[in-house]
């Protein structure tokens, strides 16, 4: 059976008009309002059905230049996702196609020539015939058409099937030029009304004022549901403005998801715009906070424009660009919020260009503002420079009134006077051991810190002339008691004159040895010695009794134990020969009340004395700090009757033994009373003391020191 060459006609003829009437549809669908989704949507179903093929996409060229997916049909039968090898292959091939611009075919499994080992060459790694056809708009590649065609197909009808695909391709181009007049008529009119929000904007540069104006006129201008401007100041981004809030709450689940969207955007450095479908070629630090965000404020209509600082210098940021330098990150950012966008939002998106576009400068002269330091104090100094006329003028003025500032401050502002004095601090109840005679001390029974009981021994002594002395008198003893028994034998038998003689002798003897016995006592008592026969010549170091101390320091204290304050005492004081004038050791009793023993040097007693007569008072306040604790301030009272008598050399100073007046002040300080009751300080701390001397005039405290050297080298001399 055959067909007629009439019926092929007729065909032929009908399909040809189904073609054309699929080029009428998409003609009036790039005439209209349609949405860039709906259009390549629609577009790409009708070039599918002309051409029977099973698949197709659409590109478009985003303007950093990397293109990206509007819309596909059956992209996932193509094979593409089958292995990241041809996905590479692919892109390749999209990169080829985007740089050569013109319509290209692939067999399946093919590539375009070959390249260097390690590339990875352009080519179609499906099962399908593919065809490219570019997207021209003014003579620039705007995006593809990618078709994938049944490998069955004649290979004699493709030159057909590429020039169809250009026929909607150039549909594409007329479709992309009319969005481009679209989104240039939407700045038009945006200009109209930017005179009054330009002025407003660049009015100020207070960086929350201006994040204000921004946010309420620019969600006005833009006819949006939401503006918000985020900025970065010294360091932490901030939510500093939504529009129609008077006061942006920073815990806000909405606020803290803002602000990590937009530190993800500012980071990638380019604009977010979000139309109800994700990209998936988006950073994932970008993508996942996008999720976040939308999760929470539900916005269909998303756009973040990061607010880029002005290029100054554009040949030097060339020359970094081109050595490889990133780029400071930008520090602002603005978003705008629709809830139900329109179904054309190119015009709302243009008018946010030109807004941040006005918003880039303002924004970023009022951060550079906010960081200029001690601008408090800049902003009265110019001012007062425009006042006086001119910067020479104003710097004489300023040294002028500082000048008079500064000597009528010391002549009659009054600052308190302190005198400085050193000492250590030192329990009230202490006493010093000194040896009862001369002798060598053989050992030393008590270590620092250590408490020792009343009278207790706390060393062991030897004299050679103790012993001598010693050893002397038992002699003596003994002779005594020789003579008194022989007296006694006498005394029994004989005449009675001789009775009564040996009588009176024996009563001699008796009374000799009973001297000699106290004597040797005494001696005993005295220095503390041994009585044992072996060890003659031997006494001991006895730590003072209770019972010395006055009835007011009895009351002061609580045990009946000594603290040994000394330090370093051992190998200092074994085997060493000392005399009774000789310090050995102090001891004191450290659960009692404490003070600070003060060395006040001879020039400053002076004004210390002059103070208790100008102030008529019998103490004084006295500022100390303790060595062992430098970071603490004390306070204690310095009274009349505990200053010295007299000046002496300072022995604990080598190096400057000027003459000192010794003086004991009064711990005023509970808490540090506490801690001295809790063996907290050591005694024999050093402390920086400083006398309060009541006020004088400020000139006179500060330089008092200059003011005696003066009289005292000068003034006194003539």
């Amino acid at each position: 059976m055959s067909i007629s060459p009439d019926i092929d006609r007729r065909a032929l003829e009908e399909e040809r008009r189904r073609l054309n009437q699929r080029l009428e549809e998409v003609s009036r669908l790039c005439e209209g309002e349609q949405p860039p989704g709906v259009f390549y949507g629609e577009m790409l179903r009708r070039l599918l059905e002309s051409l029977a093929a099973p698949a197709g996409a659409v590109w478009v060229k985003t303007p950093q230049g990397n293109l990206q997916l509007q819309f596909q049909i059956n992209l996932r039968e193509t094979g593409l996702d089958a292995g990241e090898s041809e996905r590479r292959i692919h892109d390749e091939l999209l990169r080829h196609s985007l740089t050569q611009a013109r319509p290209l075919h692939l067999l399946p499994k093919t590539n375009l020539g070959s390249v260097e080992p390690g590339q990875t060459a352009p080519g179609n790694p499906t099962d399908f015939i593919l065809m490219l056809v570019p997207i021209q708009v003014s003579g620039q590649v705007s995006g593809l058409l990618e078709v994938w065609q049944g490998p069955n197909r004649a290979l004699n009808a493709i030159p057909g099937f590429l020039q169809y695909m250009g026929m909607m391709a150039d549909l594409c181009a007329r479709y992309m030029r009319n969005q481009m007049m679209a989104h240039l008529s939407g700045q038009q009119q945006v200009w109209t009304q930017l005179e009054t929000f330009s002025r407003q904007v660049h009015g100020s540069l207070n960086v929350t004022e201006v994040a204000y104006i921004l946010a309420n006129e620019g969600r006005r201008l833009v006819q949006c549901d939401r503006v918000s401007v985020v900025a970065e100041l010294r360091g932490n981004l901030e939510v500093k403005a939504i529009s129609g809030a008077d006061v942006v709450e920073k815990r806000s689940n909405l606020v803290q998801t803002m602000r990590r969207l937009v530190r993800a955007v500012l980071d990638w450095g380019e604009r977010l715009v979000f139309q109800g479908i994700k990209d998936e070629s988006l950073p994932p630090k970008v993508l996942s906070a996008l999720d976040q965000y939308l999760a929470e404020s539900g916005s269909k209509l998303l756009a973040i424009y990061p607010l880029k600082a002005p290029v100054k210098d554009k040949e030097k940021a060339r020359e970094e660009e081109r050595a490889g330098k990133k780029s400071k990150p930008p520090r602002a950012a603005i978003v705008m919020e629709c809830f139900d966008p329109p179904i054309e939002p190119q015009q709302m998106l243009a008018r946010l260009d030109v807004i941040s576009q006005h918003a880039e400068p303002s924004v970023n002269n009022a951060l550079e503002y906010d960081r200029v330091p001690l601008r408090w104090l800049w902003l009265p100094i110019a001012r007062f420079e425009e006042v006086v006329g001119g910067r020479g003028k104003a710097i004489m003025a300023a040294v002028f009134v500082a000048v008079a500032f500064l000597v009528s401050a010391l002549m009659f502002v009054p600052y308190p006077l302190k005198m400085e004095a050193s000492g250590q601090l030192l329990p009230e109840v202490r006493r010093k051991i000194f040896s009862p005679t001369e002798g060598v001390i053989r050992e030393v029974l008590v270590t620092p810190g250590q408490l020792v009981e009343e009278n207790s021994n706390i060393g062991l002594m030897h004299d050679a002339q103790l012993e001598s002395q010693m050893r002397q008198l038992l002699r003596e003893i003994k002779d005594a008691q020789k003579e008194f028994a022989l007296k006694v034998q006498q005394a029994s038998s004989g005449s009675d004159a001789d009775r009564l003689n040996a009588s009176t002798e024996a009563l001699k003897a008796s009374k000799m040895l009973e001297s000699k016995r106290k004597e040797l006592a005494a001696l005993v008592q005295r220095t503390n010695a041994l009585a044992s026969s072996q060890r003659v010549g031997w006494f001991n170091l006895k730590a003072p009794g209770f019972h010395e101390l006055t009835p007011q320091e009895r009351e002061s204290v609580n045990s009946r134990e000594w603290t040994v304050l000394s330090t370093g005492f051992k190998e200092e004081l074994t085997n060493r020969a000392v005399k009774p004038s000789d310090e050995l050791l102090r001891v004191g009793v450290v659960d009692g009340p404490w003070e600070i023993e003060l060395r006040i040097p001879q020039q400053h007693l002076g004004q210390i004395l002059q103070a208790f007569q100008d102030q008529g008072v019998e103490e004084l306040d006295v500022d100390f700090i303790l060595r062992s604790n430098a970071s603490r301030k004390w306070t204690g009272k310095l009274a009349r009757s505990r200053i010295g008598g007299e000046a002496s050399p300072d022995k604990s100073n080598t190096d400057d033994p000027s003459p000192v007046v010794t003086a004991f002040v009064r711990i005023d300080d509970e808490e540090l009373r506490e801690r001295l009751r809790d063996f907290r300080e050591r005694a024999g701390t050093e402390v920086h003391a400083k006398v309060r001397c009541g006020n004088r005039r400020m000139g006179y405290a500060l330089f008092y020191g200059v003011w005696e050297f003066i009289y005292e080298k000068v003034v006194f001399f003539f």
